[in-house]
């Protein structure tokens, strides 16, 4: 009776196979033999939809960034030296984008290990080469995949709440005309790039990145109610432009991840109480807008990645929840203290809940250091 050489499998065959697979089995399939490793470099057929990883700190013994598998509540560790003591500050399509001290980005592709270096930013001299300042990239994301197309944008908000972009080929990073210090968060929508005002500003701006160093942010006329002292997140969902506004209270973090180094007191931070959600209709001349109550069962998944949206029809078992909205902690809700603000809000039932708790980290075993560490969600692409 013959064998069945599994390596010798067609590569359209293998590759539709993966398609079936998760985030985890996909990789471990690329780690069989060298036409499968061929089949998932490629990417002809991406992994199954699944639930976004949390992208957490790096173990400080082994050096291995650690990831959190919402789905499976396990946690992974993978070496990537590409990022190694990097602060992660965003991602687009299956990269990372990390920040060293010298303010140097770079984007990596956690499994392929492809990369890209950046041109170093350079918002204040006065934060380049300090430790205590390479969280200053609070967000980065890009317009396009770098590995479906090369003439692709990276945008950031950064240090005083400022915009820049990066255009493949620039030699620098421009900061746009009348970029004032007052950014929360940035989209890629429709071709155009769309930034929110931070906390107390009712700001909408667009940005046209095209005009290179003559690009400036226009604010935009937009009936969208904004409410005081909230953080704001700008998602795309089904060809619509939502603006998500997160109301915080003050509070205070309980637990050890709670503490700074070295210290015995519990650091403030804010909670999130509730989200409101507008649509904007960008198509009118007065740029109406209507609340949104619902995500049409869809679950969203904000923080500084570019959004993502998740039907949980197709993601059976993971335990996501429709009409959900998944947020992470940012910097703004605990200065430079450690949170632990990472929740859902069931837009629905108006309840909040929680996903994950640093707690679970802390064992006596774990090594892994949360202070200062602003999650970040990594979709599978």
């Amino acid at each position: 009776m013959s064998t069945i050489d599994w390596s010798e499998l067609p590569l359209d065959v293998l590759g539709y196979l993966t398609s079936f697979l998760p985030l985890p089995d996909y990789h471990r399939f690329g780690a069989v033999c060298k036409n499968w490793s061929i089949v998932v470099r490629e990417r002809h057929h991406g992994p199954a939809q699944q639930l976004p990883w949390l992208v957490l700190g790096e173990d400080s013994s082994t050096g291995k960034r650690v990831f959190f598998n919402l789905a499976e509540n396990k946690h992974y560790y993978m070496d990537i030296p590409e990022l190694h003591e990097h602060f992660v500050c965003g991602s687009s399509f299956g990269w990372l984008f990390g920040v060293d001290i010298h303010m140097n980005i770079r984007m990596v592709e956690p499994f392929s290990r492809k990369s890209y270096n950046l041109p170093p930013l350079d918002f204040s001299p006065a934060i380049l080469n300090d430790p205590d300042h390479n969280w200053e990239v609070l967000k980065a994301i890009s317009d396009h995949d770098p590995s479906e197309r090369s003439d692709f944008t990276v945008m950031v908000v950064g240090y005083n709440y400022r915009v820049a972009f990066w255009r493949s080929g620039d030699p620098t990073w421009t900061i746009p005309y009348k970029s004032y210090g007052a950014i929360n968060d940035v989209i890629f929508f429709k071709g155009k790039f769309y930034a929110v005002g931070y906390v107390c500003s009712d700001q909408i701006f667009v940005v046209d990145v095209g005009l290179g160093p003559d690009a400036e942010l226009i604010s935009l006329d937009h009936q969208v109610p904004m409410l005081p002292n909230t953080y704001k997140y700008l998602a795309e969902f089904k060809g619509e432009l939502l603006v998500l506004q997160r109301q915080k209270e003050s509070g205070r973090a309980s637990g050890r991840a709670s503490r700074r180094a070295n210290d015995e007191w519990p650091c403030p931070h804010m909670e999130t109480t509730n989200i409101v959600v507008h649509k904007l209709d960008l198509d009118l001349e007065e740029k109406s807008c209507s609340e949104c109550e619902h995500l049409d069962n869809h679950a969203l998944f904000v923080g500084n990645n570019s959004a993502v949206i998740i039907d949980p029809k197709r993601v059976p078992g993971s335990g996501c929840i429709k009409n959900s909205i998944y947020y992470t902690h940012t910097p703004s809700d605990i200065g430079r203290c450690c949170g632990n603000d990472l929740g859902i809000y069931d837009m629905v039932q108006k309840k909040m809940a929680r996903y994950y708790s640093p707690e679970a980290l802390f064992s006596s075993e774990s090594s892994f250091t949360y202070l200062f560490v602003f999650p970040t969600w990594l979709a599978s692409n």
